[in-house]
């Protein structure tokens, strides 16, 4: 009985496993050049934010779904290095959960070099509103 129970539990346990690695995640369709970075966007930042190149799917596309822990969906927003860094230094810019200096150094400056390279480019052709680009910090 022992032998059956723990064969159950192995088999249980590996279907929850193979479950849980497909759940939304395509896999990271960057380039070599940027896989650091990439795999470093997705250890800390995919339960929160979306992004195509990443494979990831942390935030909510239609607004009506959206929930607190949502952040911003880079497939949908440009982000530069300075607006990405100072979110990463201060917890975002609003009042949500991503905690301040989720990372630091070196991993903060190659994570917000990739998504002001992978987040949504200006529209072609669209006239260009001056907004202030966020403080160096």
């Amino acid at each position: 009985m022992p032998r059956a129970r723990r064969l159950l539990l192995i088999a249980a346990f590996s279907l929850s496993a193979t479950a849980l690695a497909g759940c939304g995640e395509e896999g990271i369709s960057s380039p070599p050049k940027e896989r650091a970075a990439a795999d470093i966007f997705v250890q800390h930042c995919s339960g929160c934010h979306t992004l195509k190149q990443a494979g990831t799917q942390g935030s909510a596309t239609d607004v009506r779904t959206r929930e607190y822990k949502d952040g911003p969906n880079f497939n949908q927003r440009t982000e530069t290095v300075n607006c990405v860094l100072f979110a990463i230094r201060n917890g975002g810019f609003s009042s949500g959960p991503m905690p301040q200096n989720i990372l630091t150094g070196r991993e903060a400056e190659e994570v917000a070099k990739y998504v002001s390279e992978n987040s949504k480019p200006a529209p072609t052709g669209a006239t260009a509103v001056k907004i202030p680009d966020c403080p160096a910090g």
